[in-house]
């Protein structure tokens, strides 16, 4: 029983972060103007991102 407070506890915690996280940006594809765009690879050389309407892959990406 005590475990499943905790987890309760946790979960509350987490919901509350949430809340006052600010709203998380848009990534727009700059050849297609898609907001299909995800996290493709990270490492060494940063971030790279990839579109999935137009196959665009790259690092460099726009936000709204």
């Amino acid at each position: 029983m005590g475990d499943n407070e905790d987890l309760e506890k946790i979960d509350e915690m987490i919901k509350e972060e949430e809340k006052k996280s600010p709203a998380k940006n848009v990534l727009v594809c700059p050849v297609c103007n898609s907001t299909d765009v995800v996290y493709y690879i990270g490492g060494e050389l940063g971030y790279q991102y990839r579109c999935k309407n137009c196959g665009y892959t790259g690092a460099f990406i726009l936000e709204k």
